[in-house]
């Protein structure tokens, strides 16, 4: 089986080997070494040896992982790839090990210090080569590590199949089968565990910022189902972060309005990710607000079955609320999301920057669900609102105006961040919504009814659902005026 997490032994593990990592990558530069030697020279290390075979031995899902290293999420984050580094590419995994060294080390978001040894790795022939073929028979590692590199894997095979021969890295399954010696009863459990990332992020489409390249720059291109409107707005800056990064963007258009959510929109998604030639363990690039991140995610949620992707979230709805959520749906016959599938994005980045383009009605119906989750998780949410108060809506949660003003800028991603943090705290303990205990869903008991033949936006709908509810509970007496 796998070992258990030992929180002073792992960190100390993971600290040695970023140390040594930073040294070897730090030596990257015009002549002075080539992708290959570079990540050979990793490998060959016996303090970033030790440490990956320890991670890919651990639960990475795991509570115990989680707390041990709750303190940098970012290492956190890294170590629940670096587990599958047998099955990695190359390049990625030498940006995971970037990423790790630079968040352990203390660095920024852009990986700066390390931007030239990706660079150089990716430029290698063998980038998008499985390492564990590359360390058999690519690197010509020495002959005694490449057997210890074997011999891990072949233990893994039978102690975790997940960290050699992943479908997907952010999944993990697991069951229990019991029979009747005839086999004509049989009882068993099944189980699967999902991690996700989801950050507030400044200037993600600013070529400089490497969130989206470390994701797609190793697959050569990035398929992105966009909602029209976005396209219209933000599809030059598209085109210019992708270009100016040498990743090849084939942009999806469709309708992000209520009335585009329906199962044929859905199925013209799937027509066209299979035209496209998605595979099943490729990260789609949904690029919208609520309406886009609904279909865009079901289209991924049945497309093979499960296939990720990243949520690039351009309105308060979908950054806070159906960007990150785990419930992907299409309306139906006259009802609100009578279709779906229960299939999170993989990532989740939300910026306020494209706020910008929203206008009134678009942000105040936004606010409705912060203030939903106020409501019911959270009061210093709540006092924020107050204390920022109609700047929300005027200045567009601080992206117009006096944009000079940090304080307003801090205040913003906290609001945006509160609201985030209670909804998916709600959401992710009941992911396939085993039980009614759902906070999250106030405001949602009738307004599914009239949402649609009223012709109101969700969140609006929404708000006079929760002051409705609000108003019958007075009158029965559970809450006091």
């Amino acid at each position: 089986g796998l070992d258990q997490v030992d929180p002073v032994k792992h960190a100390q593990l993971v600290d040695a080997a970023v140390e040594a990592a930073h040294e070897i990558m730090t030596l990257m530069g015009p002549g002075l070494f080539n992708g290959d030697a570079a990540v050979k020279a990793l490998l060959e290390n016996s303090h970033v040896k030790k440490m990956l075979f320890a991670v890919s031995r651990l639960p990475v899902f795991s509570d115990e992982m989680a707390i041990t290293f709750k303190e940098d999420l970012i290492v956190l984050g890294m170590l629940k790839q670096i587990k599958y580094f047998h099955a990695l590419p190359m390049s990625s995994f030498a940006i995971a090990l970037a990423r790790l060294s630079e968040a352990r080390l203390g660095g920024g978001t852009t990986g700066k210090p390390y931007n030239a040894f990706v660079d150089i790795v990716i430029a290698s022939p063998n980038s998008k080569e499985r390492l564990d073929g590359l360390c058999e028979n690519g690197l010509n590692l020495n002959e005694k590590i490449r057997a210890e590199y074997k011999n891990n894997a072949d233990h893994l095979e039978q102690a975790d199949p997940h960290a050699v021969y992943p479908t997907s890295i952010f999944r993990q399954c697991n069951g229990n089968t019991c029979a009747t010696p005839d086999a004509s009863i049989i009882e068993a459990v099944m189980s699967t565990s999902i991690t996700t990332t989801i950050r507030i992020e400044h200037g993600v489409l600013n070529p400089e910022n490497r969130l989206l390249y470390h994701v797609y720059k190793p697959l050569g291109r990035a398929v992105a189902i966009i909602d029209s409107k976005v396209e219209k707005y933000f599809g030059a800056d598209l085109d210019h972060y992708f270009s100016t990064n040498g990743i090849d963007l084939q942009k999806l258009v469709y309708g992000g309005d209520e009335a585009d959510k329906d199962i044929d929109n859905v199925e013209k998604i799937l027509v066209d990710l299979k035209s496209s030639g998605v595979a099943r363990n490729e990260p789609v690039l949904v690029v919208g607000g609520g309406v886009i991140a609904d279909i865009g995610g079901f289209a991924c949620a049945l497309y093979h079955r499960n296939t990720p992707y990243v949520m690039l979230c351009t309105s308060i709805v979908s950054g806070i609320d159906a960007g990150p959520s785990p419930r992907t749906c299409c309306d139906g016959y006259g009802y609100k999301n009578l279709y779906g599938a229960y299939h999170p994005p993989v990532l989740t980045l939300t910026d306020r920057q494209f706020f910008r383009t929203l206008h009134p009605g678009w942000l105040r119906h936004g606010i409705a669900e912060i203030i939903k989750m106020a409501c019911v998780k959270d009061y210093s949410l709540f006092c924020l609102l107050e204390d920022v108060g109609i700047k929300l809506v005027t200045d567009k949660f601080g992206v117009m105006g006096d944009e000079t003003d940090p304080e307003l800028a801090r205040k913003c991603d906290l609001i945006i961040g509160k609201a985030m943090e209670g909804y998916v705290r709600s959401e992710y303990g009941n992911l396939w919504e085993t039980h009614q205990c759902r906070p999250h869903a106030f405001g949602h008991t009738w307004s599914p009814g009239y949402e649609l033949p009223a012709g109101m936006l969700h969140g609006h709908a929404v708000a006079t659902c929760m002051g409705y509810g609000a108003y019958l509970s007075y009158l029965e007496g559970w809450i006091s005026k």
